[in-house]
């Protein structure tokens, strides 16, 4: 599974932050993104390129995707 947060329709609330910190970071800009397996923030939230999710973290963003206000968590090729 890879994932990436499509930024137009972010509204920054966190949660994605605050349930998989280690997936998603909130930017200096109010947006959040993916984080790659090196611990860096992707660029345009990772459209495109996208972060892989470990499988003892699918659970957790898919909670982060239920519970996103903008819906703005997807899967990479969905």
């Amino acid at each position: 599974m890879k994932i990436f947060v499509d930024q137009i329709e972010c509204t920054g609330s966190g949660q994605c932050e605050l349930i998989a910190p280690e997936l998603f970071t909130i930017l200096d800009s109010g947006l959040a993104t993916v984080i790659d397996s090196t611990g860096a923030a992707l660029d345009d939230g990772g459209e495109g390129v996208g972060a892989d999710v470990p499988d003892a973290a699918v659970d957790a963003v898919r909670d982060a995707m239920d519970i996103c206000p903008g819906a703005c968590i997807h899967e990479l090729g969905e």
